[in-house]
Formats: C-alpha cells, sequence, structure tokens
C-alpha cells in the first residue's frame, strides 16, 4: 500500500500526467519546460502559462493563438505541435523537444561555426517561412532568438505568437495592425508605418539576422526605442565587408537588398531569396582554415615571447653567476648597465653644466707662481721618497717643506717664532720630487755614504724650550695656501695664510697643502 500512495514532492514535479525534467528557458509570462509522459519514454516541450499570467485574459488568448497557428503548420523546419491544454490548473502547449541552443547563442558562442553552416542555415530559415507564407501566415518576429540550431545543422523556427494572416487587397485597404508588434531590433519599416504585413516583412527581418551572423553584430542601434525606430526607417546600413573583410562584395549586395526601406525594393518572396543565396559565395576563404590559420599566429607569437623571456632569464642567470667569480666581468656589466641609465645627451652635443653650490662659490686664484724653467731632476730618483737628512745639516735642522724654499733660505715663515721648525701636531710628510733641488757635490739619498735612517718624527732648535705636555697648546696657525710640488724662488715670500672668515669659502678644502 505504501508504493501506491504519492509523497507531496513527487505531485508537485508532475503537471497533470506530464513529469517535470527540468527548464528550458524562462520568460515573462511563461516558461518552457522538458517533461516526459507519464509511464512512457516520450519526451517533449512544455510551454506553460506562468501562475500570474492565467490570470491575465490576453496572455491566455495568445498562447491559444500560437497553438492554432503552430497546429496549422507542417514543416520539418518549424517546431511540431502535439497538443493545446486549457484547464483551471494549468494553460500550456505539447510541442517537439528540440534541444538546441538557438541562433543568438551560437553567435555569441562560436561564430565561426555558424559561419561554417550558413548555408544550411539560411536554407532551412527560408524554406521553413516559405512554408507559413504559402499557408497565408506572416511570421513577424523573424530574429536569432527564435531559431535553433544544432552541431548538424538542423534548424527549427519556433515562436507564433506574433503571427498574422497575409492580408488580401480588401483587407490593406481598411487597414492594418493598430498597434506596434515584434522586436525593435529587427522590426520591419512597414510596420513601423502601421501597414498591412506580408512576406516582405519577414525578408526584412531575416536580412538583419543575416547581417548579425555575417559581424557579430547589427546594423542599426539607438540611444532610445524612437531613436533606434527612425534609423530603420531613414539609415543606411554600411555593407558587412566593413565589418567582416572576409565577406564578398556579392554577398554585400544581397544582404543590404533585403534591408531595402521599400518593401518593392526587396526580393519579392523567399523563393527568391534562396535562388539568389544559391549563386552567392558568402566568404572569400574558408572562415575555419582562417580560424585556424590565426589562431596558428597567434600561438606561434605566443611562443616566441615565452622563448624569449625563458632565454633572457637564462643568460640573466648565466652572467649572475660569472659575475659572481670575476670581478673583472662584474665590473663590465655594473658599466653597462649604467650606460643604459644614462640620460640622453642634447641635441647640440654639448654636456649641459652641472649646477652645484661649490660651482657658484668663488675659486681662490694659486698662491705661489709657477717657475718658468724646468727644474732637473737627478737620475734614478724615486717619487716620493722618505724625507732623509742632509750630511750638511745641522742638529736641530730641518730641510724645509715641499714647496717652501732651497736649502740656505730663511728658515723663518710668516707667522711662526724665529727658528722655529716644525710645530706641535705636525708630522712629517714626504717631499714632493720637485721641491728637491740638486747641487752640485750634494750627495743624493740612495749614493754611497749617505746615511738611511730615518729623521726623528719631531725635533726641536737648539734653546728652544719643549712644551708641556700637561699644558694646553694653542692651535698652530694654517700654513700658506700653495699647491703640493710648489716652490719659491730665493728671496721670494709666499702669501701669508688666509684669515679665519676666507677659511669657509673654499671648496671641500680641495686646494689645502696635502701636510694637513
Amino acid at each position: 500500500m505504501a508504493d501506491d500512495k504519492k509523497t507531496p514532492a513527487a505531485e508537485d514535479n508532475k503537471i497533470d500526467h506530464y513529469v517535470r525534467l527540468g527548464t528550458i528557458a524562462m520568460g515573462k509570462h511563461a516558461q518552457v519546460l522538458e517533461v516526459q509522459e507519464e509511464n512512457t519514454t516520450n519526451r517533449f516541450a512544455m510551454k506553460v502559462l506562468l501562475s500570474e499570467a492565467m490570470k491575465d485574459p490576453e496572455q491566455v488568448a495568445i498562447l491559444k493563438y500560437e497553438g492554432k497557428v503552430a497546429q496549422s503548420l507542417d514543416h520539418p523546419n518549424l517546431i511540431k505541435w502535439f497538443a493545446t491544454v486549457n484547464r483551471k490548473t494549468n494553460i500550456y502547449l505539447i510541442l517537439e523537444l528540440f534541444k538546441s541552443p538557438n541562433l543568438k547563442s551560437n553567435i555569441l558562442m562560436d561564430i565561426v561555426g555558424v559561419h561554417t553552416r550558413l548555408r544550411k542555415l539560411i536554407e532551412c530559415t527560408c524554406q521553413a517561412l516559405n512554408h507559413m507564407h504559402e499557408r497565408g501566415w506572416v511570421h513577424l518576429d523573424v530574429k536569432p532568438d527564435n531559431i535553433l540550431m544544432s552541431r548538424a545543422s538542423e534548424v527549427r523556427v519556433i515562436d507564433f505568437s506574433l503571427s498574422e494572416r497575409i492580408k488580401g487587397a480588401l483587407g490593406k485597404m481598411f487597414g492594418g495592425k493598430k498597434d506596434i508588434g515584434g522586436t525593435l531590433t529587427y522590426i520591419a519599416p512597414e510596420t513601423i508605418r502601421k501597414e498591412a504585413p506580408s512576406p516582405a516583412t519577414d525578408i526584412y527581418s531575416l536580412g538583419i539576422t543575416l547581417y548579425e551572423c555575417l559581424t557579430g553584430t547589427i546594423p542599426f542601434k539607438g540611444s532610445t526605442p524612437k531613436d533606434l525606430l527612425m534609423k530603420h526607417l531613414t539609415a543606411v546600413p554600411v555593407p558587412p565587408s566593413d565589418l567582416n573583410k572576409n565577406v564578398t562584395p556579392e554577398m554585400d549586395r544581397m544582404v543590404l537588398r533585403m534591408l531595402a526601406k521599400k518593401t518593392k525594393d526587396r526580393q519579392k518572396n523567399m523563393q527568391e531569396v534562396m535562388s539568389e543565396f544559391r549563386n552567392v559565395q558568402p566568404f572569400k576563404e574558408d572562415p575555419e582554415k582562417l580560424r585556424d590559420q590565426r589562431l596558428a599566429e597567434e600561438k606561434a607569437s605566443e611562443g616566441q615571447q615565452s622563448l624569449g623571456k625563458r632565454l633572457d632569464s637564462r643568460t640573466d642567470h648565466t652572467r649572475s653567476e660569472k659575475a659572481k667569480v670575476d670581478p673583472e666581468f662584474a665590473k663590465q656589466v655594473a658599466a653597462s648597465a649604467a650606460a643604459a641609465n644614462t640620460p640622453p645627451q642634447p641635441k647640440s652635443g654639448k654636456p649641459e653644466p652641472v649646477k652645484s653650490k661649490l660651482a657658484a662659490k668663488p675659486q681662490p686664484a694659486p698662491a705661489v707662481p709657477q717657475p718658468s724653467m724646468p727644474i732637473p731632476m737627478a737620475p734614478g730618483f724615486a717619487p716620493q721618497m722618505p724625507f732623509m737628512p742632509m750630511p750638511q745639516m745641522m742638529p736641530g735642522q730641518f730641510a724645509p717643506m715641499p714647496g717652501y724654499g732651497y736649502p740656505g733660505m730663511p728658515q723663518q715663515m710668516p707667522g711662526y717664532p724665529p727658528g722655529a721648525g716644525m710645530m706641535p701636531g705636525m708630522m712629517p710628510m714626504p717631499m714632493h720630487p720637485a721641491a728637491m733641488m740638486p747641487q752640485q757635490g750634494m750627495p743624493m739619498p740612495g749614493m754611497p755614504g749617505v746615511p738611511q735612517q730615518m729623521m726623528p718624527p719631531q725635533m726641536a732648535p737648539p734653546n728652544q724650550p719643549q712644551p708641556d705636555p700637561g699644558q694646553p697648546t694653542a692651535p698652530a696657525p694654517a700654513p700658506a695656501r700653495l699647491i703640493p710640488g710648489s716652490f719659491l724662488h730665493p728671496g721670494q715670500r709666499p702669501e701669508p695664510p688666509p684669515s679665519a672668515k676666507d677659511v669657509d669659502d673654499l671648496p671641500m678644502m680641495e686646494e689645502l697643502p696635502d701636510v694637513l
């Protein structure tokens, strides 16, 4: 007994004697379900009104009208009707189940696939619409959303809710539709003008559908519904080849003829559209081969970029490893990087002067003029040789500092006590070669008989008291500002040292003697 009872869930999943399997599409007033007939394997598509729409008599009438139109049609490329059910609980249509995406989805997902199946698509659609016209109906809502297409190029035209009877001469005379119906993107100019529908109306809508298949976009767009309707009435569409260079000129002519503003300028019927299309080559090159070629080029380009990145990374790693063990190579790499980051010079070729605060300060003039005649050097004289005492020197007597004069010159220096030698805190510095004046008969360092001991670091002249280490020592005045290596002629006195106020103006103390 328990097996015969139906659970509430099972009852909710059924509509009359059809079991609900899934939802195919959902609309504002109705939904399309996949259902299976109870106790059989037959499956159908059920277009059922929503509960709110069932309360609207107009929506109920539209659904019944669609069933009536579908019942009068019988073509393999038109969706097949099986039954119309009108009950208090449910109102629905039982239609053929054709589980394939519509043309709109195909264009968005695989437009190249649409191009390869375009001939089959246009022929099947034209045959379906031509059958409707022969039965006295105009579809009036031809668009990609109402055309289903499978991967095997099977086509079904659906949705006859807006279809109308083709009016004769008397019907056209006494008026047409009062309200504009259809999708504004695909609506024909005569429908906007509220003229009686004709097969040319479906030709215009099919022309816009074909334009979208070729280019992926629609020929007319507007910022408002009124603007879009005006485009249908007045605007001239650009040829499809302007958006898709693979479209042939003869295909352009066919599509633009279908989109003519006046019905007399279009093809007369769907038979003429099919005949013209059979003699037209839609594309200059095979769309699939063109797509494969583009994909191969993109893949090759990506491969080159990836290979270049790998090679650059490998090269950088090799250079880094070599720079770790080869200091000279590391210097070359650093120099190359610095040269790459150096800004370009001006077009004139002259380097721009470097602005610095130090450059703005006046540079002091040399304290002592340079000699006018060269000084002969002793053979084999070693540069910067340590200071050596001369044989003719008296105890406590010092050789002149570099640039301060010759032997025999008075040792009194400006600002120093008479007979003073080295000041406290001053260390003897190596003599500059230019300060040595070879004299005839005077032995030079390195010759036989010259003692090689070094002079004591600090010596005072005779009768000069030694400074007390415990007493503070006055700072010695700054020596004369002489360039190392310069000298004075006999009897010439050096310039006095700069005053305290001028010391701060010296740029980085670059011109002070080395003795400091």
